[in-house]
């Protein structure tokens, strides 16, 4: 049969909801609902994404062979048990997650967090999914004949890393996924070779290093599950693990009987029993005790699968491997030849994975080669012309105080090594929960002033938590230890003693990197950023955080850089090629 391209239109419809479109193996556009909404971990169906990314890539729906829809039964964060607490959350039936809470509410909580429960959940609650707005959104693109498959959860994200990884289809890898929960899983071990994925092992629900460990020890430090697990990890070098590791490891455990699965321990009702097993001890040892704990498993883990195995190539998604630490203790086993954790590892990548799959099914069914594209940048979002902005500029009565720049990108590195923070809003959105320099906020990493100015005045965000760093990848030796391609802010290095230079930009208590190496071919225009700032200082890095207030999403559209500069004490926006001041 001859070949012809093959286009996937897929979306998830819970947590953290995207959607994405694919062609031949390829992403073409991909968006997370929460930016265009401005609702952080958007929780429902991706309506605004789903008709966006059609524009985005410029291709009309019926040009779509496939739709892939992510997870058996929805994923819904821990705020959905609470309705309001999701602004513009969908109004529909949600039938799973109403069963799940109604028996919570019942007192069965030891039987909905059971291993029986977990296995049951997806079985029977499946056949109830709620669809009607779904098929709406579908109908009005004109979509609803088209056929649809489901991606269960954990397939969904070891799809995104498998499918996208730098190496071919013939190379034998492990593929690793954990988070907090999806089709009654929590983590799964896989064989793939030759494009098929072959799970191995899994864990259910009940036994999630996610939700039952680490998020849990988030919760119980005062912070929010399935959102704040990030500031549990910044916080946690600045405490002693000795004091607490072994309540940690009371928790949750390796199945020493199966030991590529985990086991918890301690749930259900885990938040009074972390009460007395952690009573008096200092939040900060908590924290460095979970995430010694957690690092030590997931080394154990994969260990355990290379050796059973016998291959030493992998691959890693799902929320959990949005740890950078723990993804930096995995890198260091020696039993590891080759790792890549997909960058988008959280529910939001789960879109572009059922995508993936969903194509790769397609093709073998209908005798086509399935290609495997690696993955590259990840500016699969929207950008906005010369001619948009100024329509917003002058709607908002910036226009007068704006100035156009030729060469903005040159311009808003030599502002930053004068010492301006700057925010830069340029070319198409990032995908996935890093700011990759087209939606970012700009400063000079040799100047530690700049950490309490963004910290308080800018982000408003919790003290202790640190910065990253761009860094030229030809200077990545200058300042990394044994430093490896990482354009996407998902791994963490070591510094070196020239350390100094980027000392904003790095954590300020181990020391420890988590970059964003920038290449020239991928991001030119701000690649100008920096080199324009190393030829005034021989600095060779910048401090890069997201552009976006804390408790908002990184900004998606001109409308939404202003009103986040107009709230914010930055000294300058470069807005495409106009540059605005206060």
């Amino acid at each position: 049969m001859p070949q012809r391209p093959v286009t996937v239109f897929s979306f998830s419809d819970g947590h953290d909801s995207s959607a994405a479109l694919i062609r031949n193996g390829k992403v073409l556009a991909a968006l997370q609902e929460e930016r265009p909404k401005n609702i952080k971990h958007y929780d429902g169906i991706p309506e605004f994404s789903m008709r966006e990314v059609f524009k985005i890539a410029n291709i009309h729906p019926s040009e779509v062979d496939l739709i892939a829809i992510t997870n058996l039964v929805r994923v819904h964060s821990p705020s959905s048990r609470k309705i309001q607490a999701a602004p513009g959350m969908p109004k529909e039936s949600q039938l799973g997650a109403r069963v799940w809470f109604a028996l919570h509410a019942l007192g069965y909580v030891p039987f909905v967090s059971s291993h029986t429960f977990a296995k049951m959940y997806v079985k029977i609650l499946h056949n109830f999914r709620e669809m009607r707005q779904t098929r709406k959104v579908l109908d009005g693109l004109g979509l609803l004949d088209k056929e649809t498959v489901f991606i269960e959860h954990q397939l969904s994200h070891a799809s995104a890393a498998y499918r996208s990884c730098p190496w071919s289809y013939d190379e034998p890898t492990v593929v690793f996924t954990a988070d907090g929960a999806g089709d009654g899983l929590s983590s799964t071990v896989s064989i793939s070779e030759k494009g098929e994925i072959r799970r191995v092992a899994s864990s259910t629900s009940y036994d999630s290093l996610g939700n039952t460990f680490y998020g849990a020890i988030t919760v119980y430090l005062g912070l929010r599950a399935w959102q704040d697990e990030y500031k549990t990890m910044g916080l946690a070098p600045y405490g002693n693990p000795k004091y607490c590791i072994n309540a940690m490891r009371r928790i949750i455990r390796i199945n020493p009987k199966k030991p590529l699965e985990f086991e918890n321990k301690i749930s259900p009702f885990i938040q009074s029993k972390l009460q007395s097993m952690l009573s008096r001890q200092r939040f900060d040892n908590i924290a460095a005790a979970a995430q010694q704990h957690l690092e030590d498993l997931l080394v154990a883990w994969v260990k355990n699968a290379i050796k059973k195995l016998g291959v030493r190539r992998i691959v890693c998604s799902g929320g959990v491997f949005l740890n950078v630490k723990a993804n930096k203790r995995i890198m260091e086993i020696p039993e590891v030849e080759e790792m890549f954790v997909y960058p988008a590892a959280g529910d939001d990548g789960t879109a572009i994975g059922a995508g993936l799959q969903a194509y790769f099914k397609y093709c073998k069914r209908e005798g086509f080669r399935p290609q495997k594209v690696p993955i590259t940048d990840l500016y699969y979002g929207p950008s906005f012309s010369d001619e948009q902005i100024e329509q917003t500029l002058r709607e908002s009565g910036w226009i007068k105080k704006a100035e156009y720049h030729k060469a903005i990108d040159s311009f808003v590195g030599e502002s930053v090594a004068s010492g301006k923070i700057v925010a830069r809003f340029s070319g198409r959105l990032e995908f996935g929960p890093r700011a990759l320099g087209n939606r970012s906020i700009l400063a000079d990493a040799r100047d530690l002033k700049t950490v309490g100015r963004i910290n308080f005045a800018i982000k408003q965000r919790d003290f202790w938590m640190p910065f990253a760093a761009t860094i030229i990848e030809e200077r990545a030796q200058d300042y990394l230890v044994n430093p490896r391609s990482s354009p996407y802010m998902i791994m963490a290095f070591n510094t070196t003693m020239r350390r100094d230079e980027i000392v904003a930009g790095i954590h300020p208590f181990d020391k420890t990197c988590r970059p964003q190496t920038l290449n020239k071919e991928w991001n030119p225009e701000y690649r100008a950023v920096l080199d324009a700032f190393n030829e005034k200082t021989g600095v060779g890095a910048l401090l890069n955080t997201s552009f976006n207030i804390h408790g908002y999403p990184i900004v998606c559209t001109p409308k939404q850089a202003l009103w986040a500069f107009e709230n914010a004490q930055l000294d300058g926006l470069a807005l495409g090629n106009y540059f605005l001041t206060k």
